[in-house]
């Protein structure tokens, strides 16, 4: 293992495992399934650290989980690797208890073995790889571990989507994008990174909050592992694309035009007296996520207003965290429209201050990445991004028709855009469009957000406290969007805006499981919780109410298959909350697959 240097792979790696038998464990303390583990890997002479990435993941997961008394455990599973180095192991093993950069829950060293063919079974009265810990404030049972994992239970749970009652009274464009999606969540998916991706267009709009000047721009990032579907938001981008080009085309003419009349200006003549060129500013709509901190500065300054559109979390992650690219500061500071400066390169090296910059940005990635690039929560970012996350559907869909075959997704979309770029030209003609919402709807923002904020610090106490002011905004972000597109259905921009009751209420669902998806990531971050599965009054617990009142007394596995068709959800949905509810004290299990409601 010491021969390997980061990013290395072993020159010879073991042939991919076929499965093996299952491994039954009756001990069910984390510890204990480890050593299991162990075991199972060295009786079949499964290596799952031949990869160095996977052997950085092993060390991260024990060194998080059991700190020093995680090294044995690491030097049984390294010595499995043909090149094993205990001086080197033990070396590693330091790094891992010294860094938190690259933790990693303790189910992905269960998981890599699956992938070998090595699995641990867990006994049915088991409800985690963690020893309980009684719910105190500051917990939701939404804190789950985002990793991978070999456990049904574990992993991204089913978040809400967006109510279905919302889609019929969308403004047109959103209605006609939404209607060409299959699923609950494609549906919610195209549906938000839609109005995201907009917000960057809506220029003249805006209203006042608190007293400060609030444009439509907004942030989202959706995490979901690896084929859960999150290419469907690539198609948002498509409502802008021409947007986009025709100011790129603008700006390379003036490019070309500025080199003309540069080598002008250096074939000049004694006593032409030829002003020097001055450079095109930047032109642009959409700024690349791999642009270097200062190029994306530059752009900004010369622009006022981009979008950030980016579906490779490694991209993401490599540009927020790079020595050049650290874009945090300014996008922390983007997301209220504060001014902020940065030094321009070149030779004058002139200073630069971005007065009222504007970012929309639409970013998604795996669970990890999101980690990845939002360390904690503590880290200021994590409140001013909106979070849908996504989950892979267990169901297999008909790809030849189920979306249709005489117009692609595509065509579709391009066409929605160029609809769109029509209105936002007649949009900027107006220099001015406020925005405001009713007397009653003010009222009733305030008490919303009035319960929000209280059961947000009844979860998470004070530490979550900006994120739901910031929530607010979101809200009005949102309501703006939903606003400028009625416009555009009926061909009028006036310079003084209302929401509609309509709109409003739209919104106003739309936050409530927004909500919960940013609650379930500050949960996922937030390294204060205690560890284990908590129960709280939030989604999950309504899910299970709702779950356990359709159940009869006495159940068995055959009864939340009945149940599980008749509330809508999956057989996997139905086990998850019967799980909890066992932890909860809501359920008792008798034996292997039967339980009894208290």
């Amino acid at each position: 293992m010491g021969l390997l240097k980061e990013g290395d792979k072993p020159s010879s790696q073991p042939p991919k495992a076929e499965p093996a038998a299952a491994v039954q464990v009756q001990a069910t303390d984390t510890a204990a399934r480890v050593e299991a583990l162990i075991a199972a890997l060295k009786s079949s002479g499964r290596d799952i650290t031949a990869d160095y990435n996977d052997w950085l993941k092993v060390g991260f997961a024990l060194a998080g989980e059991f700190g020093e008394s995680g090294r044995p455990y690491f030097h049984a599973i390294s010595s499995l690797y043909p090149g094993y180095d205990q001086a080197e192991n033990d070396k590693k093993f330091d790094e891992c208890l010294k860094s938190s950069e690259g933790r990693t829950d303790i189910g992905t060293i269960f998981y890599l073995a699956k992938n070998q063919g090595v699995t641990i079974e867990r006994p049915a009265n088991a409800q985690g790889t963690r020893q309980r810990i009684p719910r105190e404030k500051g917990q939701s049972d939404k804190n789950v571990p985002l990793s991978l994992s070999d456990d049904d239970l574990e992993g991204i749970p089913d978040l809400p989507t967006f109510p279905e009652q919302i889609y019929p009274g969308l403004p047109s464009l959103l209605k006609e994008v939404t209607d060409l999606m299959i699923t609950s969540q494609e549906k919610s998916l195209v549906l938000i990174g839609s109005i995201v991706t907009v917000s960057a267009c809506l220029l003249p709009l805006r209203t006042v909050y608190f007293g400060k000047t609030i444009f439509p721009n907004s942030y989202l990032f959706v995490p979901g592992p690896a084929g859960a579907g999150k290419g469907k938001l690539d198609f948002c981008y498509r409502l802008v694309k021409s947007i986009h080009s025709e100011k790129r085309e603008r700006w390379l003419v003036a490019k070309e035009e500025y080199t003309k009349e540069v080598s002008r200006y250096k074939r000049q003549r004694k006593g032409e007296n030829i002003d020097p060129p001055v450079k095109p500013p930047i032109q642009l709509l959409r700024i690349p996520a791999n642009s270097s901190a200062t190029s994306f500065q530059q752009a900004m300054a010369e622009n006022g207003n981009l979008l950030m559109f980016e579906t490779e979390g490694d991209t993401v992650v490599n540009a927020f965290s790079g020595d050049y690219s650290n874009y945090s500061d300014a996008f922390r500071k983007a997301f209220a429209h504060e001014s902020f400066g940065y030094l321009r390169r070149g030779d004058d090296g002139e200073e630069r201050e971005i007065d009222n910059p504007r970012l929309s940005t639409v970013l998604s990635g795996t669970p990890e990445q999101v980690k990845s690039l939002i360390r904690d929560a503590e880290n200021g970012l994590l409140s001013r991004f909106m979070f849908f996350c996504i989950n892979s559907t267990p169901d297999w869909l008909d790809g030849f028709s189920s979306y249709g075959c005489e117009t692609s997704l595509e065509e579709a979309f391009d066409a929605a855009g160029a609809q769109f770029a029509e209105f936002s030209k007649k949009l900027e003609d107006t220099p001015k469009v406020m925005f405001r919402l009713s007397f009653p709807q003010t009222s009733m923002f305030n008490d919303f957000f009035r319960e929000e904020k209280a059961r947000m610090q009844d979860l998470n106490g004070d530490r979550y406290s900006a994120s739901s002011h910031r929530l607010a905004w979101c809200f009005l972000r949102i309501a703006m969007v939903l606003t400028a597109l009625r416009m555009m259905d009926s061909g009028s921009v006036p310079e003084v805006v209302e929401c509609s009751d309509a709109d409003f209420a739209i919104t106003r669902e739309i936050i409530r499981v927004i909500s919960d998806h940013n609650d379930y990531i500050f949960n996922v971050l937030d390294r204060e919780r205690p560890e284990g599965v908590a129960v709280a009054d939030s989604y999950s617990s309504a899910t299970r109410r709702s779950i356990l009142s359709a159940l009869p007394g006495y159940f068995k596995t055959e009864d939340m298959k009945a149940v599980a068709a008749k509330v809508g959800k999956t057989l996997r949905t139905v086990r998850r909350q019967v799980a909890r509810a066992v932890i909860a004290g809501e359920v008792v299990q008798v034996k292997h697959g039967e339980y009894r409601k208290v």
